[in-house]
């Protein structure tokens, strides 16, 4: 087993992950993500002078903040500013030169292919523990959001629940930042995936519970935003037992559109690879549902008929048994 903490590895020359595209983790809901020409890369694409900083911003400022540092949801809908609950504002720090230095080097040592198989969950886990107590801001920066991504894919389910209930409290700013998202879609789909073993239900269950309380606080934010309504429309699917790149929940290839008109088998349409259905948590997605119902009666009229919002009362409606 080998250990790389932020002291253990070598220097080397910095290189910043460069050519990425938009990818199409949103479901393509939001036109910003389709635009742009595609380009080999890491899934999202890249501007000039964008460092640290979400690539969409022509002020420099990062995805939902204002330039004075304040963390503030995105207005991805006309309703949101109506009847949504402010949420509290928090100040992004800056990531440290030495930790920028610290995550491109884990980059650098995935990229060179000496890491093996037994040893990747160790360094993940090594790496994860260097976030503690920074998980905002790494998640919302544009470079370092893909190499959570990579260690949240890597790591076993402790770490990854530790890394859970350290952002906790800020899961629907992280899920409503642009770069954040992402990781939080990973971070969902991981847990999915460990869910296959039957020890690691209850600490799942105890760092999901962690994530919906602080959602059901004032959910309507986090609802009509466009990259925050695919993330809870996950954790709606992950609460349910339902794969996440269900397309009952996500729009759907338009191979598997044409195979279900034509009486085909789903499971049998060219490039169709779904998740199987995993253990769910149905106290848990009652306690989701029952308080995000709660907290919009007053303006559910409005949320019928948002864009991004009616979809998560869709998906509320399909995955309630």
């Amino acid at each position: 087993m080998v250990s790389v903490g932020s002291k253990a590895l070598a220097s080397r020359r910095d290189r910043t992950c460069c050519n990425l595209v938009e990818d199409n983790l949103m479901g393509r809901e939001d036109k910003s993500y389709n635009q742009g020409r595609k380009k080999k890369g890491m899934g999202r694409k890249a501007k000039n002078d964008s460092f640290g900083f979400d690539a969409d911003n022509s002020n420099k400022s990062v995805s939902g903040r204002a330039t004075d540092g304040a963390a503030k949801p995105k207005k991805s809908s006309k309703y949101q500013n109506t009847f949504s609950e402010p949420q509290p504002s928090i100040v992004r720090k800056q990531v440290d030169p030495e930790t920028t230095k610290y995550f491109s080097e884990i980059v650098n040592l995935f990229e060179s292919d000496g890491v093996d198989l037994e040893e990747r969950p160790v360094i993940c886990g090594n790496a994860l523990e260097e976030a503690r107590g920074k998980e905002f801001e790494l998640a919302t920066d544009y470079y370092i959001s893909h190499t959570l991504q990579i260690l949240l894919e890597g790591c076993n389910v402790d770490h990854l629940c530790d890394f859970l209930r350290g952002c906790a409290k800020v899961f629907p700013l992280i899920s409503m930042d642009r770069s954040g998202s992402h990781v939080a879609e990973t971070a969902l789909k991981s847990l999915a995936m460990h869910l296959q073993d039957d020890e690691a239900y209850f600490v799942i269950e105890e760092t999901l519970t962690n994530i919906c309380k602080v959602i059901v606080a004032s959910p309507v934010d986090m609802m009509c935003n466009c990259y925050g309504s695919h993330v809870f429309r996950s954790l709606l699917c992950l609460c349910g037992g339902v794969p996440l790149d269900s397309p009952v929940f996500h729009r759907a290839k338009p191979s598997m559109i044409l195979a279900e008109r034509l009486n085909l088998s789903i499971s049998s349409a060219p490039g169709n690879n779904l998740s199987h259905h995993h253990q769910g948590f149905p106290g848990l997605l009652k306690f989701l549902v029952s308080g995000m119902l709660k907290c919009s009666e007053e303006d559910v009229k409005y949320l019928l008929v948002d864009q991004y919002s009616s979809l998560v009362f869709q998906a509320c409606w399909k995955v309630s048994p």
